[in-house]
């Protein structure tokens, strides 16, 4: 199956392809690393439409950041924030200028920070960059003076168990004939089942434990103080019945139209809710834009029933979710330009804006306001700078 080895925004859609990038981030030169996402689809309507809003006006801590895909606020108001692309942490405390904490020596791609107490941990992933496959990842953990030791080999749990190796994803009934007319030199074959690939991009902690959301294996998984992994749930294929305007607009044969696409989750952030219950947003590959609509989705996962569950769909690019501890939820929608909120009655989920901001990254929620990661793509192209922030929107 063919992988989104980059965040890429064309016409808010994800590419499918991979190119090295090379920019500068505070206090180091940046080295090529490589986010990945998969390649899947599905396409929902949204469940409420979005309520106009007036325009806020955020407080900036920090500009200039490099991919800042990932970030973790402490009590006190002090940041962690990743420069993926760079393979750096960054510690930014309001008022002064960041911090690079931690440079990973090989260039490695940086992610998935998180936070407790004194802990801060994080992942690595190794992109092979001439087949732009994940060969490697962990789970770290920040020591002093800028050095971190391993807690966790992600990627040889991943190898050992691949817990989606039982799902079939792509087309699960479709005629031999229709089937041979699928497009796999852009789009992979037309069924296939989960393959080895780790991507860990999200963590949060809780008692020394760390819950981490794996892009590449569509899973969560569980790692204990001594390092061991285990697999908190799978989350489901995306079911979505292609129509005769998508497969036009996909440029599809007639045959697939009315059939029914089954597209992997991707886990792109973790957060902890109320009695232990767990919320995973999810940004479902392949076109999120005009070809089929926002897809993203926020599920909720069970540690104990070992459980996962869609309950809010309709984003588009949904990269990261915080929780309120009323339990509303926030949402950052990278291609959507938008962070949402999402508040719940008898009716269900509602979803309203809480701020327009070009490409989202990270997500937290505070008691004093929600901050935010913002033009997170700025610096991956060619001759652009990073100009991403660090931001403070007030409730």
């Amino acid at each position: 199956m063919s992988k989104i080895h980059r965040l890429v925004a064309v016409a808010a859609v994800l590419a499918l392809a991979g190119a090295g990038i090379a920019a500068t981030s505070p206090g180091a030169e940046a080295q090529k690393a490589a986010v990945h996402h998969k390649a899947k689809v599905k396409a929902h309507k949204p469940a409420h439409k979005t309520k106009a809003h007036k325009p806020r006006i955020p407080r900036v801590y920090a500009s200039g950041l490099l991919t800042p895909l990932s970030a973790a606020v402490t009590p006190n108001g002090t940041a962690y924030v990743t420069s993926n692309f760079a393979g750096q942490l960054l510690k930014i405390v309001p008022g002064k200028a960041p911090v690079v904490v931690y440079q990973d020596p090989n260039g490695y791609e940086v992610g998935g920070v998180s936070v407790s107490g004194w802990s801060v941990r994080f992942t690595v992933t190794e992109t092979n960059q001439q087949t732009n496959e994940n060969v490697d990842s962990w789970l770290m953990q920040l020591g002093p003076h800028g050095t971190a030791r391993q807690i966790a080999d992600i990627h040889a749990y991943e190898a050992a168990a691949n817990p989606d190796q039982g799902t079939t994803y792509g087309f699960r009934s479709i005629a031999s004939s229709c089937a041979a007319l699928w497009p796999t030199a852009d789009n992979g074959p037309a069924t296939y089942t989960g393959a080895v690939d780790s991507h860990p991009y999200a963590t949060t902690q809780l008692g020394g434990w760390t819950y981490v959301a794996d892009a590449g294996a569509n899973a969560v998984f569980l790692v204990s103080p001594g390092g061991r992994v285990r697999t908190v749930a799978t989350l489901p294929a995306i079911p979505t019945t292609l129509t005769a305007s998508q497969v036009s607009g996909m440029g599809l044969d007639p045959c697939f139209v009315g059939t029914t696409y089954w597209f992997e989750p991707v886990p792109t952030d973790i957060e902890m809710g109320r009695f232990g219950q767990l919320y995973v947003s999810s940004l479902p590959g392949g076109p999120e834009g005009p070809q089929l609509g926002a897809r993203g989705s926020v599920f909720t996962v069970s540690p104990i029933a070992h459980r996962a569950r869609q309950i809010v769909r309709g984003f588009t690019g949904a990269t990261g979710v915080a929780v309120a501890p009323n339990g509303t939820l926030y949402v950052s929608e990278i291609f959507g330009n938008k962070i949402s909120r999402v508040t719940w009655s008898r009716f269900g989920p509602h979803i309203s804006t809480l701020a327009k901001v070009t490409a989202p990254g990270a997500v937290e929620w505070t008691p004093w306001g929600v901050v935010a990661t913002t033009n997170v793509l700025s610096g991956t192209e060619s001759g652009s700078a990073p100009a991403a922030q660090l931001v403070k929107y007030g409730y």
